[in-house]
């Protein structure tokens, strides 16, 4: 009987996207349209999305699993903005599902570079109505009403679905983010309407004043020893890890997958395994300015930096509780003593005629 392989720590060849406001390098995605493709061992050449219909649950674990099916629902990817990013928008999870079958967009920005002259523009200053925005979008104003960040380096910044966002003059980021790629562009256009992104996405602005800062302090590890949690919602959760010595991870309770994403230094992710009856270790390589994805079914395993600076971003899927705490499931659907004959054939022939009703979906072509 043959042996299962047992699946190693993916690394992927990223993806280069040059832009007018500078370069866009993506090292983790699973968007369906151009996906990740492992860079290294005997899944070389495979994409994120043909591993996933293959290894499934041994991938991202039974519970991520049977709820995102076979979407890897994290998607990891660098900026260098030199110039100055386009004001945009992204959807919370429900407007994206509704109208575009994907996941939403919030996202998690780590500073890893800012010059003194760096910005990041993100929210209102004050309240705004839907046609002062409409009207700022149109003759380039828009930025003197939104909220500005001096970033430093080592900010964590939330940006949440709904957020009017920007940044420009010299900052290097890495974002950990929804598995999805389709921001509204409302100033200018890098080949798009940006009239057209603005008509999308005037339903889901948030048009509030950014009244609660958004800024996460690099500062998390002091007194919290090397692992400091920094954003934990349904999304994805992650953490930062300041690696001065080796870290053995179990992640047997998790059961789920887990991305590291080197921000400074460099280390190694090492894998104890048995061969022909003797023991060993297998080693996988992670730089600043990478990523690795350690599947569900590696549960045992050290992180060794190679650098006393090397910090890390550990990622993974939020936790999702979609039960209805109103609902009680034990409670019976009839009522004791009352005349129901007749009315579940008559509820059945009214589910069918919705179905047939609702089925059809919106598809919105980008020009």
């Amino acid at each position: 009987m043959e042996k299962t392989k047992k699946l190693y720590p993916l690394e992927f060849s990223p993806v280069e996207i040059r832009h007018e406001w500078g370069n866009e390098r993506i090292a983790i995605a699973d968007l369906g349209i151009e996906d990740s493709v492992v860079r290294e061992g005997w899944l070389a050449d495979n994409s994120i999305g043909d591993i996933m219909d293959t290894y499934m649950e041994r991938v991202v674990g039974d519970a991520v699993y049977s709820y995102y099916g076979r979407q890897l629902p994290v998607l990891v990817k660098f900026l260098d903005i030199k110039g100055e990013l386009p004001v945009h928008v992204h959807a919370d999870d429900t407007v994206s599902e509704q109208r575009y079958d994907i996941l939403g967009g919030k996202e998690l920005w780590y500073i890893m570079e800012a010059s003194p002259e760096a910005r990041i523009f993100l929210g209102f200053r004050k309240d705004v109505s839907a046609s002062e925005l409409y009207e700022r979008c149109s003759e380039g104003t828009v930025k003197e009403i939104l909220d500005e960040i001096r970033p430093k380096k080592g900010d964590f910044i939330l940006i949440e679905p709904g957020t009017v966002h920007s940044a420009g003059n010299g900052l290097e980021v890495a974002v950990i983010k929804e598995s999805s790629e389709l921001p509204f562009i409302l100033d200018g256009d890098e080949g798009e309407s940006a009239e057209n992104h603005l008509a999308e996405a005037m339903d889901f602005i948030d048009y509030r004043r950014n009244s609660v800062s958004k800024i996460i302090s690099g500062n998390l590890q002091d007194g919290n020893g090397p692992v400091s949690a920094v954003a934990e919602c349904p999304e994805f959760h992650v953490s930062k890890i300041c690696l001065k010595d080796p870290l053995h991870m179990v992640n047997e309770e998790a059961g789920s997958f887990l991305i590291y994403v080197c921000v400074a230094g460099e280390a190694s992710i090492q894998i104890p395994s048995e061969e022909n009856g003797k023991k060993k270790t297998v080693s996988h390589q992670l730089r600043k300015g990478e990523a690795v994805l350690v599947p569900a079914e590696i549960q045992d395993y050290f992180i060794v930096p190679a650098d006393r600076n090397t910090v890390l971003l550990e990622a993974g899927a939020g936790q999702r509780d979609d039960t209805d705490n109103y609902i009680d499931p034990d409670t019976e659907p009839f009522l004791e003593g009352e005349d129901y004959e007749g009315l579940e054939d008559e509820e059945r022939e009214q589910d069918d005629e919705f179905l047939k009703k609702s089925t059809g979906r919106h598809d919105m072509k980008w020009n």
